[in-house]
């Protein structure tokens, strides 16, 4: 499935490769996927790249070295020590720079063949339509849900492919959003969360490599779109784990109800459904923004040691056993997020929280080390069990500053 025109029939045709440029893609050329017509079709081809920070450093990368026309970069922030460690696009002597000149700088060095433009603004509902219209595909690599939304509704409006995901701790998200083709983002999450209810990178960590492998899946996906080799991830989330090197992909189904949002600020802050972003639901093997009966709620770690002292409840840890065994919040239980999975997969999920957990237990707070796993987790343990589930905020990492 491929949206770029063959060159040799387009308008404005770009018929052939320099001796130089052949020389360049010689090992993409000879793959009968890509050839000489996939590889013009990535020459006159426009992508945007919002960020050029974790996932956008490897994305850059590999877009300039597949040879995409003109990658234009969004960013307007600046390089930090702390952050190099998997914005590997950047170096320690440019700390203090713009991302986006960085970024440039760097592709320019890699290929000299495409065209990269850098614009130094920050993406918001008011401006993403402008700065994506002529642009054929947008990866969107931002780390804050205003941008997400507004990449959203710019990208539908323009019927461009739109390739998202989100990293933290030692877990990954990734799909591809496409109006007309298949899901949109809102489909996945309806409302944007509750502000503070979702931890940063800053605050929860973030293993390096991780950006690697998704960085790269992202310009894997855009490269697909726009030679039309193989397969898009359309109408899936692909879900990895780095401590497990396992990818899980859940189907997700189109609303007819999606439509571009105008605004972010127009999504209610105070419904609780809001606090349940993240949260996926099994109907018929596919994957809606629906919610479970069972409404799962945020706690703090301030309210969770507050509840511990008046009530029964237990912590469920949804790390893997290492991560357990290296430190736990005293009184946990180590229930990993694979096995929650695949219990939940047999049908014997709820057995399995009979057999561990309490049955005096008044609440279940779930935890991880950030945020995203435990959500994950708590999804199939609200439908296995009448109990109250409730998600820690922050994870270990948010019960260790209080």
């Amino acid at each position: 499935m491929s949206f770029i025109p063959d060159p040799e029939t387009a308008p404005d045709p770009v018929t052939q490769l320099s001796a130089a440029e052949r020389a360049f893609y010689t090992r993409q050329l000879i793959l009968p996927e890509i050839g000489m017509a996939g590889q013009l079709k990535l020459k006159v081809a426009r992508v945007a790249v919002l960020g050029a920070g974790g996932l956008g450093a490897p994305a850059l990368l590999y877009l300039a070295g597949a040879g995409v026309g003109e990658i234009i970069i969004i960013d307007d922030d600046s390089i930090e020590v702390s952050n190099l460690h998997r914005q590997v696009i950047h170096s320690y002597a440019r700390a203090g720079n713009s991302k986006a000149e960085s970024a440039a700088e760097t592709m320019r060095a890699l290929n000299p063949f495409i065209t990269v433009t850098v614009i130094r603004e920050r993406l918001t509902d008011s401006n993403a339509l402008t700065l994506l219209t002529g642009t054929d595909a947008v990866l969107d690599g931002s780390d804050n849900f205003e941008a997400r939304y507004a990449v959203s509704a710019a990208a539908q409006q323009l019927g461009i492919p739109h390739i998202w995901a989100a990293i933290l701790g030692f877990d990954a998200q990734l799909s591809v959003f496409w109006a007309g083709h298949g899901p949109v983002y809102e489909d996945l999450y309806p409302q944007a969360p509750a502000p503070g209810s979702v931890p940063s990178c800053s605050t929860a960590g973030i293993i390096g490599a991780l950006a690697g492998v998704v960085g790269s899946a992202m310009a894997m996906e855009a490269i697909k779109v726009i030679t039309g080799s193989g397969k898009p991830l359309l109408g899936e989330v692909g879900l990895y784990s780095a401590l497990t090197g396992k990818w899980e992909y859940i189907p997700l189904l189109a609303s007819m109800q999606a439509k571009p949002k105008k605004s972010v600020e127009t999504h209610p802050q105070e419904s609780q459904d809001t606090k349940n972003h993240l949260i996926f639901r099994h109907n018929s093997g596919k994957l809606t923004g629906n919610h479970h009966t069972q409404k799962l709620e945020d706690i703090t770690p301030v309210q969770a040691q507050q509840l511990l002292q008046h009530e029964k409840m237990t912590l469920i840890d949804v790390r893997e056993a290492i991560e357990f065994s290296s430190f736990a919040i005293d009184g946990a239980i180590n229930l990993p997020l694979t096995e929650i999975l695949e219990a939940a997969r047999e049908g014997r999920l709820a057995a399995k929280i009979r057999e561990k957990i309490d049955p005096a237990s008044k609440y279940l707070v779930v935890y991880c080390t950030g945020y995203t796993r435990a959500l994950e987790a708590a999804r199939d343990i609200a439908a296995a069990t009448d109990t109250p589930v409730r998600v820690l905020v922050g994870g270990i990492s948010g019960w260790l500053t209080v």
